[in-house]
């Protein structure tokens, strides 16, 4: 893969599409700002869509929703205009400034807001109960709850335990749905709640829920799954049997790139003719970033979205059991994290009667091939062979500070001086890391056919950075991986665009 098709694909990638976000934000962006982001979004095509509007789904601020209605001009009016006429129509907790700035949009596009329904709409009070909330999360179907479980993924303690008793007491039949996704938070407490309200409503969905979850939970939630359905029995609801497992559909993942993030993409059969899929961001050391979920997809939906997926990550097909060893390695980098991303808790059903105990990963890389030490010069030979492989197509560093060093390898002064500061300050900090990622990638290579001698000769070529006599900057691999990732950022220098604001990863 050629470099500026790399720097393409590193553009796609959704943590990029949440950078765009967060300069939208900023107070004071210019017009011509406002243009090249817009431009950006078009580039990333229809899955930066998504994000977009689920921000419109939960912001108050008249400035940011004329903001993201500006940016959402840049696609065909035909994947959003519907989206954005149902928030409006239905999204009664906003002030009087965000829904006239949802007005003006919609009147910029051509629908009438004179004309029913808008014109039977009451003004705004500023808000709304927390009930009501729930109701209006729940009547937006799947979309709406996720947007609504992100939100109260963040709330206090005492305001989730109120959702949860909403949630019993509402009546909705999407009341089961949202709760089966609150069974497999970190916080107990939350999960003993949801596992009360299950048992509390009269309801088969709900007896349903329960049942998935008991074959599925730790020993230790199990009485409490046990009591709420008994309590459903004692009420009279009909108890149905355990869900039959259907087979998984297929699994792809990326490789890593160079900064340990990679796509994991996993499907399982739903019915004859439909699947369920999650796809989901990890990263080595910080674990299940962003996830995306959808049930009941038709073959050929999935095809469509597999194929959306690709125009921004090089998927490569690989067996689902493979595929689940890498999301319980997530899983295991997750534990410091308060929550995942809702998307995840909705969609965890896809990994029912599946054992998902987080694990490192690199524990299982045992077997790996191992060869002779290389020499110098297949080192250098292999490295460069490395860098023009599409397995390691993403295989270059994008932080800040990649610019600023590009910015003085290009003026061609000191450029041995610069590659030993590139490498002594961002590639030494990370050896075990970058170690740790050559193996995987050795490891994915040879489950996807690869030469065996090939794989054990990259296997070397990581166990040849724990005791290199070499300087970091004149090892063949470290070296060029410094020297690829400065060129994409000198590319990148030259089309004129900024460096990514990195900083959007700690959100």
């Amino acid at each position: 893969m050629q470099q500026s098709e790399k720097v393409d694909n590193s553009l796609n990638e959704r943590r990029d599409i949440l950078d765009l976000l967060v300069r939208l934000k900023s107070d004071g962006i210019s017009i011509h700002e406002m243009e090249r982001i817009g431009l950006k979004f078009q580039e990333a095509g229809r899955r930066a869509l998504r994000p977009l509007v689920r921000e419109l789904w939960r912001e108050n601020s008249g400035e940011l929703i004329t903001k993201y209605a500006y940016i959402l001009d840049f696609f065909d009016t035909s994947d959003w205009l519907d989206q954005l006429i149902q928030i409006a129509l239905k999204r009664q907790d906003l002030a009087a400034d965000g829904k006239a700035a949802l007005m003006i949009a919609l009147e910029g596009y051509g629908v009438d807001v004179n004309s029913p329904p808008f014109k039977h709409d009451k003004p705004s009070s500023g808000g709304t109960s927390l009930g009501q909330q729930v109701q209006g999360a729940m009547q937006l179907g799947e979309e709406g709850m996720v947007t609504f479980l992100d939100d109260f993924l963040s709330y206090p303690a005492e305001v989730q335990q109120v959702v949860i008793r909403e949630l019993c007491h509402s009546g909705d039949d999407q009341s089961p749905r949202l709760l089966q996704a609150m069974l497999w938070h970190e916080d107990r407490d939350i999960v003993q709640s949801a596992l009360a309200a299950l048992g509390k409503i009269r309801d088969s969905r709900a007896a349903a829920v329960l049942q998935d979850f008991l074959a599925d939970c730790d020993a230790e939630l199990a009485p409490f799954a046990e009591k709420a359905l008994r309590r459903l029995r004692f009420l009279g609801v009909v108890v149905p049997p355990p869900r039959k497992q259907l087979p998984f559909h297929t699994a792809y993942a990326t490789p890593p790139d160079g900064d340990g993030y990679r796509s994991l993409l996993l499907s399982r059969w739903a019915g004859p003719d439909t699947v369920s899929v999650l796809y989901m961001q990890v990263h080595e050391r910080r674990g299940v970033l962003a996830a995306w979920g959808a049930g009941d997809l038709t073959l050929d939906n999935f095809t469509a979205e597999v194929e959306g997926f690709r125009m921004q990550d090089d998927l490569i097909e690989v067996a689902p059991g493979y595929l689940l060893d890498l999301v319980r390695d997530a899983l295991y980098w997750s534990r410091d994290l308060c929550y995942l991303p809702a998307d995840f808790y909705m969609r965890r059903g896809i990994f029912a009667g599946e054992d998902m105990t987080p694990a490192r990963f690199t524990e299982k890389l045992t077997d790996l091939p191992r060869g002779r030490r290389l020499s110098f010069h297949e080192g250098e030979q292999l490295a460069q062979r490395l860098f023009a492989d599409s397995f390691f197509s993403g295989w270059f560093m994008a932080a800040q500070r990649v610019y600023d060093f590009a910015e003085e390898y290009r003026s061609g002064k000191g450029c041995e001086q610069v590659l030993e500061r590139f490498c002594a300050e961002l590639l030494a900090p990370e050896m075990e890391l970058i170690r740790e990622r050559l193996l995987v990638s050795a490891d994915l290579m040879r489950r996807c056919g690869r030469d065996n001698l090939e794989v054990a000769k990259i296997v070397g070529l990581a166990d040849s950075m724990v005791d290199s006599p070499l300087p970091h900057h004149l090892h063949p691999f470290l070296r060029r991986f410094a020297l690829e990732s400065m060129e994409i950022a000198r590319e990148s220098l030259e089309r004129g665009e900024e460096p990514p604001l990195r900083a959007v990863e700690e959100l």
